[in-house]
């Protein structure tokens, strides 16, 4: 809870802002009951926001939550205040309805309000030991309660003066100016000076190493460090590191990093696991969760193959109880007998099983599960963070949400950006402004609305810049740290008033980049630059190595190549070394709908919808057939496709794959072809080189011939463009093992040897067909592209295939990428969309004299 006023030591003397610890402490105050509105606003059947609770639950409830707390805080006693003289509406019904949630909840209160009330009924001579308030420290715009407790002090222990008037800097500067007019209508107008100055830095990490150079450079220019403060509206884990490689102590950093409601997290991952369908970014997080009984390190292995999509859970293998309860968390309820089976059985395996088993509450009747009820009822506390912790003689960190500390001499602002200083006013999530003026008139609480929330936020700004006496420094960042462009505070217009001509707010600021470093208000020292004379690296030298060998079976024996490894090789030698090597990408993201899952989703139900053997699916039939099938395919590979949020996304790409479906049915029986089998395994050599792969469909002719068929989840044109320039591979490796297989027991190609073989590229996304080794009959649409599609790709293939002999990496250059594109017709994935890593190692293209 943050104290809107400052108290003194009676021994040393010292003034600081009160906290709940040292409240709690001196007036006795038991301990706090847990505050936990959620559950009862998720309980209780209430009109007023029922609609919004049934369709938006998690921001009503913060919504009915952040109003509650509200109200609480605008009560001078912190007790239910009496709303009779409320008359009838709308504010009325809001406020009953508040003031019902509050009184479902008993004695608890929002944290640290507990030894608030405490303190306020304490009767006098009850407090271990003297606190007076500082007199004039009281925030002007403070809540109810907090301006009781502040004159409850002040009643029994009295006042200290205030040391510091309100405006601290020079008559005369730009800073006084503002100190004394900040929000006057009229302001002092003078010229620039250095009491006030604003800086443009690239991002709130180049800021927190300005502000700790800044900081230095002052203190070595005989400044103490406990006159300069820093400010900031967010974490302060920037400006620890930055002050820490300065060598600048800072006083008021948190006690303790942020803690999660670990307990909370997990009911409320659990309950969602029960819910089909389970989000796999839900299972990684209950893999990684504290809770859980396996090593961490077994959690992050296991987390990394849920979100590359293996959900078997293989890194718990070990132990069988690990693996018992990992099937338990995966597995689904349907009812709440189910449920509560389930999640007795997890519990009773966890460490913390029992206070977590106490979160979660299943009605103890049958039927089936109410889900958005059940995870209403789960609430999640937010972040704690420890209380700062204060030293006479560092650097002061100020948070941009409360009132300075202690005054100072420099203050540093460290991102000055749009929404801050002063923060943008909200409305109150409950009551229009009007009402909130209806309910101050008619009951004395001053409830936040937007007029109080701006009031207070300038209010609160206008303090701020008070606390400094001799400059004010404000640092904006360009782009955040995720690289978005940032604006500045809505501030800057208020303070330019200050200068002479009323410039233009931006002109005040002075970019960094484009000043002289010399020039700069710091010392700073660059790295040099990289040589200018060193030859591009060109190509990686492994001589030594079999780099064909660098994968391994049990026996020993090299792994074969497949032919989507062989065309990462075309394309990048050294993306296809990452991939042998096994370097992969394992950033998180959440589930979406791109297009390996749509391909993989897509091939699934062509697999299981035109089965070898049996007769096509009729037209007529197709799509409820394709339903079924199309829904399996969703739980083996998008399982959350099936939840309402991707009702459009589904519905689309079940039509997509219909209408592909019904133009392949027509090819087939245009073709009079037979299907010999779907995803069947084959083996064999090409270009010296062992191979294998799975064939998406091998299709037997009227003649005899195969057709080897690869279908593609793209349209006509690309691949079309790709075979005329003669830079195709992939089909025609499948037909090179077929002509030259590597043979084994049971590996079902004795159907397919010793024929005359075709490939063809289905074009799912527009039906076309394209072929080479095999001329279509006149009734077909299918396009035959002739025998010369793959000279360039098997040119270059050689080439790659001779380097790796020879140890050799050839790197990519600059050029590459418009090569592919442009004269080899299609687009190369593994450069613009594979790993960061292998763009890293792009080397740039030496122009040709």
């Amino acid at each position: 809870m943050f104290y809107p006023f400052l108290v003194s030591d009676p021994r040393s003397g010292l003034r600081f802002r009160p906290n709940d610890k040292l409240l709690s402490e001196l007036a006795l105050a038991p301990a706090e009951l847990e505050w936990l509105p959620g559950k009862a606003i998720a309980r209780i059947v209430e009109p007023v926001w029922a609609d919004s609770l049934a369709n938006a639950p998690v921001e009503t409830i913060a919504a009915v939550s952040s109003a509650l707390a509200n109200l609480v805080v605008a009560t001078p006693n912190l007790r239910l205040p009496n709303l009779e003289a409320m008359p009838e509406g709308r504010a009325r019904r809001h406020l009953l309805a508040l003031a019902g949630i509050w009184r479902e909840l008993g004695e608890a209160l929002p944290q640290g309000l507990g030894a608030v009330r405490h303190a306020l009924e304490l009767s006098h001579g009850r407090f271990l030991s003297a606190l007076p308030v500082v007199e004039g420290s009281l925030d002007p715009v403070a809540p109810a309660a907090m301006r009781a407790l502040y004159y409850r002090l002040k009643s029994e222990f009295g006042t200290v003066p205030n040391q510091e008037g309100s405006r601290l800097a020079a008559p005369g500067t730009r800073l006084h100016a503002v100190q004394g007019g900040l929000t006057e209508a009229t302001i002092e107008v003078g010229k620039r000076d250095g009491s006030i100055s604003f800086y443009g830095l690239r991002d709130p990490n180049a800021c927190a190493n300005f502000a700790a150079a800044r900081a230095r450079m002052m203190i070595e220019a005989g400044e103490p460090a406990n006159s300069i403060a820093v400010m900031t509206t967010g974490n302060t884990r920037l400006l620890e590191r930055a002050f820490a490689h300065q060598g600048v102590p800072l006083s008021g950093l948190p006690g303790q990093l942020p803690k999660r409601d670990v307990l909370g997290e997990t009911a409320l991952f659990l309950l969602l696991a029960k819910r089909s369908p389970t989000p796999s970014m839900v299972l990684a997080s209950l893999a990684l969760s504290p809770v859980m009984p396996w090593d961490p390190q077994i959690g992050r292995d296991l987390a990394e193959s849920l979100a590359g999509g293996d959900y078997r859970g293989t890194a718990l293998r070990d132990t069988p109880a690990h693996v018992a309860l990992w099937d338990d968390i995966r597995a689904s309820a349907s009812s709440l007998s189910q449920l509560r089976f389930l999640i007795d059985r997890i519990c009773s395996q966890l460490s913390q099983g029992q206070a977590l088993r106490e979160l979660i509450a299943i009605p103890q009747v049958e039927g089936t599960p109410d889900w958005d009820g059940l995870l209403r009822a789960i609430s999640v506390g937010p972040h704690a963070i420890g209380d700062p912790v204060r030293n006479l003689e560092g650097v002061s960190i100020w948070n941009a949400s409360e009132s300075p500390w202690r005054p100072c001499s420099h203050l540093i602002v460290v991102d000055f950006t749009e929404g801050a200083y002063p923060s943008r006013p909200r409305p109150n999530p409950l009551f229009l402004d009007s009402e909130v003026v209806a309910v101050r008139e008619a009951t004395g609480l001053t409830l936040f609305g937007r007029a109080e929330g701006l009031a207070a936020s300038l209010s609160l700004f206008d303090q701020q810049i008070q606390a400094a006496a001799q400059s004010v420094t404000f640092l904006v960042p360009r782009r955040d740290l995720a690289g978005s462009r940032q604006a500045a505070s809505a501030g800057m217009s208020l303070m330019a008033r200050v200068f002479d001509g009323s410039p233009d707010a931006s002109d005040l600021i002075v970019d960094l980049s484009t000043v002289p470093p010399e020039q700069w208000p710091i010392s700073h020292h660059q790295p040099p630059p990289p040589s200018t004379t060193s030859s591009p690296l060109g190509a990686l030298d492994l001589s030594g190595r079999d780099l064909l060998a660098l994968r391994l079976d049990e026996n020993g024996v090299a792994k074969p190549q497949s032919p989507s490894r062989l065309e990462t090789l075309l394309v990048s030698p050294f993306a296809w070394l990452l991939e042998e090597l096994g370097v992969r990408d394992l950033s998180w993201a959440s589930e979406g709908l791109d297009v390996i899952i749509k391909g993989n989703i897509a091939h699934d139900v062509f697999e299981n919808l035109f089965v070898p053997g049996d007769a096509f699916p009729d037209a007529t039939s197709m799509p409820e057939t394709l339903q079924t099938i199309f829904d399996r395919a969703l739980g083996r590979h998008a399982g959350f496709l099936r939840g309402s949020a991707w009702e459009m996304e589904r519905r689309g790409l079940e039509s997509d794959i219909l209408q592909a479906a019904l133009r392949w049915r027509e090819h087939l029986v245009n073709l009079g072809a037979k299907i010999v089998g779907n995803e069947i395994w084959l083996a064999g050599t090409a270009h010296g080189v062992s191979l294998r792969g799975k064939a998406d469909a091998i299709l037997c002719m009227p003649d005899g011939s195969l057709l080897v068929v690869d279908h593609k989840k793209s349209g006509t044109a690309g691949r079309r463009k790709r075979m005329e320039a003669g830079w195709d591979l992939q089909a025609g490796l499948y037909r090179d093992m077929i002509a030259r297989p590597t043979r084994s027991e049971g590996d079902g190609m004795d159907p397919l040897v010793g024929r005359r073989v075709g490939i063809g590229y289905h074009l799912m996304n527009d039906g076309g067909l394209l072929t080479s080794g095999f001329l279509p009959v006149a009734s077909s649409t299918a396009r035959d592209m002739g025998e010369l599609i793959n000279e360039g790709a098997v040119a270059k293939l050689g080439e790659r295939l001779g380097e790796l002999k020879l140890g050799r990496i050839v790197l990519n250059t600059t050029d590459d990428e418009a090569f592919f594109k442009k004269e080899a017709g299609f687009t190369p994935y593994a450069l613009t969309d594979g790993l960061l890593l292998v763009r890293a190692f792009v080397q740039q293209a030496v122009a040709e004299e």
